[in-house]
C-alpha cells in the first residue's frame, strides 16, 4: 500500500528532527527523575501504580509534555511539503490525497510513540532496581501504550490543521492555540461556567444537567479522557468498576480525535489547488 511508503519515509523525517529530539531527552529524564523522587521512604512500599497515577507524573509531565511533543512532532507534516514544493513530487508518485494524510498520521503517530517508550524505560529500571517498589509490568506496558494513544490524538488534531492550513505560521498557530486551551488554559475555560452552574443550576432550555455538561466538557478535552481511562486502568477497574458508561464515552472520545482532524482536514485537501 502507498501509505506505508509515506509512513516510513515520514516517521525517518520526524525523528530525525533536533525539536523532537531534544523534547524526548527532555521527557525521559523529567520522568526519570519524577519515579525516582516518588521512590518510598524506607521502610515503606508503594506500588508503580500509585507512581504513575500521581500528580507528579500523569498531570506535571504526561498530560503536559507529551500534547507539546505530539504537536511539534506533526504541526508542518502537511503544509512543510506544500511549501517546499515537495508535495506535488509526492503526489506525482502513485499516492493519493488520502494516503498522504493518513500516511503523515501514521508515521507521526509512530514518532511519538518512540520517546513515549523511551521515556519510560529508565523509570522501569528504577522500579525493578527500588525494592519498595511493587512493579506491576503488565499495567506499566498498559499506561505506556495509553500514553502513546494520548500522543497520537494530538498528532491527528496537528496533522489536520497542517493538511487545511494555507500557510505554516497558520499551522503553528492552531498547534499553539489547541496546546494552550486543552493544557494549561482548560481549567480557566470551564471556571465561568462552573461558577454559573453551581449559583443558577442548568438553563431550562438545555436538556442537560449542570453535572452532564461538566463532564461533557471533560470528555471534550483529549487529556481529560485519558485521565478518566488511565485511572480506571491503573485501579484494575477499566470497564469493570466504577463509572463504566464514563470511562467508555472517554475512550471513544479519544477515538474521535484520532480520526475526526484528519478526516476533516483531507475534506478540504481533496479540493485544494497546489
Amino acid at each position: 500500500m502507498t501509505w506505508q511508503a509515506v509512513a516510513r519515509k515520514d516517521f525517518e523525517d520526524a525523528v530525525r528532527s533536533r525539536w523532537v529530539l531534544g523534547l524526548s531527552v527532555l521527557f525521559v529524564l523529567l520522568v526519570s527523575l519524577a519515579a525516582y523522587l516518588a521512590r518510598p521512604a524506607p521502610g515503606q512500599t508503594i506500588s508503580s501504580n500509585q507512581i504513575l497515577n500521581s500528580r507528579l507524573i500523569r498531570d506535571a509531565l504526561v498530560t503536559t509534555l507529551i500534547p507539546l511533543i505530539a504537536l511539534v512532532v506533526a504541526y508542518n507534516a502537511v503544509i512543510g511539503e506544500r511549501e517546499s514544493g515537495s508535495l506535488k513530487l509526492l503526489l506525482s508518485l502513485p499516492h493519493s490525497r488520502a494516503d498522504v494524510v493518513f500516511g503523515k498520521v501514521i508515521g507521526r503517530s509512530g514518532a511519538i510513540a518512540a520517546p513515549v517508550c523511551a521515556g519510560f524505560l529508565l523509570p522501569a529500571l528504577i522500579f525493578v532496581i527500588v525494592p519498595a517498589v511493587n512493579f506491576d509490568v503488565a499495567s506499566y506496558l498498559g499506561y505506556t501504550a495509553l500514553t502513546a494513544i494520548l500522543g497520537v490524538a494530538f498528532v491527528a488534531i496537528a496533522v489536520g490543521f497542517s493538511t487545511a492550513a494555507s500557510s505554516s505560521r497558520r499551522a503553528v498557530g492552531g498547534a499553539i492555540g489547541t496546546y494552550f486551551l486543552f493544557v494549561p488554559l482548560w481549567g480557566a475555560v470551564q471556571l465561568p461556567l462552573q461558577l454559573y452552574l453551581g449559583m443558577s443550576g442548568s438553563p431550562s432550555w438545555l436538556p442537560l444537567t449542570g453535572q452532564q455538561v461538566l463532564r461533557m466538557l471533560r470528555l471534550l478535552n483529549p487529556t481529560g479522557s485519558f485521565k478518566i481511562v488511565s485511572n480506571a486502568f491503573l485501579q484494575g477497574a477499566l470497564y469493570t468498576q466504577g463509572n463504566v458508561s464514563m470511562q467508555v464515552s472517554a475512550t471513544l472520545m479519544l477515538l474521535v480525535w484520532i480520526l475526526v482532524p484528519p478526516l476533516l482536514g483531507l475534506l478540504w485537501f481533496q479540493e485544494a489547488d497546489l
